[in-house]
């Protein structure tokens, strides 16, 4: 009898340390799965330690489990996305932390072209006038590119402002886009297909103010208005175009040009005038343009283009000193609620934003305070105005 309880003992002890086994596996595993996004889900892991938003990776953002995802860009009707169409960003990876106060989100993804040449100035010696690259690339009658777009890398976020878009967490982004309008309208336009339909759109421009000035993601939403339903929150933009009309001095009769507003002098490799540079005198205002584009400056001194290809257009590029399309400033208001900063690595971009979890914008801007799942869909604009890689359907979701 001894040896019989002897035995159900020992028999016990082995159900309960596999039970135990079983049950702290599973414990394990639920565990690691909460700690981890996968598929089309990014995870935001509560923290004490808010990042630095400069661009560069910290130590925090190792609690913070990665999404990681391609994206292509789509064919859309018109020729908006002419040239783009089947590009693919092969690696897109995303992380996200939270406090008591604010969301940040951590944004990585491959591009080994850093683009900031957006719309530069040049002058023409043949045609003595001074342009702006295009924004879009340019074709041939046979359609083979002839000249390459002129502009900046950027990326987009887009959220359900609450739960107001009909359709929305299994479409996300797709559920604005309508492709086959009349050409007059611009073929394919983001709007939302209702009065009460809004959308918080979060755009990174790498040129206008993503890297420079305010360091800030121009704030915006997405309405119902139509073709073209987006716009800025309340609030002012952080650019302004750098551009005047001129009457060239001493044409008789008056012949009016386009020119640069502002200029500074000797400088390479200039993307941007920043507002403070204006108001320092850093930049210079152009006051005058012969007819041979030979610039006048406020402080009296010229810039003669005709003198070297410094301001011309040199091969596929521009030379050293093509000047910039754009004033930089600071997003205001709404328009300013997400701080942001970048760095190029050479191999592609590493993006850090951050914005309160609730803004005094209800309206306009969505809402993670209750930390719930927030559907959301991105895109990456590579070198672009308007095209861009499409990755729909990506749910925000919170370790509580």
């Amino acid at each position: 009898m001894k040896q019989l309880q002897k035995k159900f003992t020992v028999i016990a002890l082995l159900i309960a340390m596999v039970t135990i086994l079983v049950y702290c596996t599973k414990r394990n595993q639920i565990i690691e799965e909460e700690n981890s996004s996968s598929g089309n889900e990014l995870l935001s892991v509560k923290t004490t330690t808010a990042p630095t938003i400069d661009g560069t990776i910290d130590a925090m953002w190792e609690n913070s489990p990665k999404l990681e995802f391609s994206a292509v860009v789509p064919e859309v009707t018109g020729d908006i996305f002419r040239s783009y169409v089947g590009n693919i960003v092969s690696s897109v990876t995303l992380r996200s932390a939270y406090d008591a106060d604010n969301i940040y989100f951590l944004a990585e993804w491959v591009d080994p072209t850093k683009s900031l040449s957006r719309m530069l100035w040049y002058f023409d010696p043949a045609t003595q006038r001074w342009a702006q690259e295009d924004e879009f690339p340019t074709f041939s009658p046979t359609g083979t590119i002839t000249r390459g777009a002129f502009f900046e890398d950027q990326l987009g976020l887009q959220w359900n402002i609450n739960n107001s878009v009909i359709g929305w967490n299994s479409s996300t982004c797709y559920k604005s886009c309508h492709i086959g309008l009349p050409d007059t309208d611009g073929s394919s336009r983001h709007f939302t297909n209702s009065p009460t339909e809004i959308i918080d759109l979060w755009h990174w421009k790498a040129v206008r103010g993503g890297t420079n000035g305010g360091f800030q993601t121009d704030d915006q939403r997405m309405t119902n208005l139509y073709p073209n339903g987006r716009g800025g929150d309340p609030g002012t933009q952080a650019y302004s175009n750098n551009t005047q009309n001129l009457v060239i001095s001493g044409s008789s009769p008056a012949i009016t040009v386009s020119v640069p507003k502002y200029v500074i002098p000797g400088r390479t490799n200039n993307y941007w005038v920043l507002g403070t540079e204006v108001t320092a005198g850093t930049a210079k205002l152009v006051t005058a343009v012969a007819a041979n584009g030979v610039l006048t400056l406020s402080d009296a001194t010229t810039i003669d283009p005709n003198v070297g290809t410094d301001y011309q257009r040199v091969g596929a590029g521009v030379g050293a000193k093509a000047i910039a399309s754009v004033v930089i400033t600071s997003y205001t208001g709404s328009r300013g609620d997400i701080s942001a900063n970048a760095t190029h690595t050479g191999s592609g971009w590493v993006l850090e934003f951050k914005r309160a979890l609730k803004t005094t914008d209800a309206v306009n801007d969505v809402d993670f305070s209750s930390l719930a799942d927030q559907y959301f869909g991105c895109s990456i604009f590579n070198n672009a105005d308007i095209a861009h890689a499409i990755k729909p359907n990506l749910v925000l979701k919170f370790k509580k």
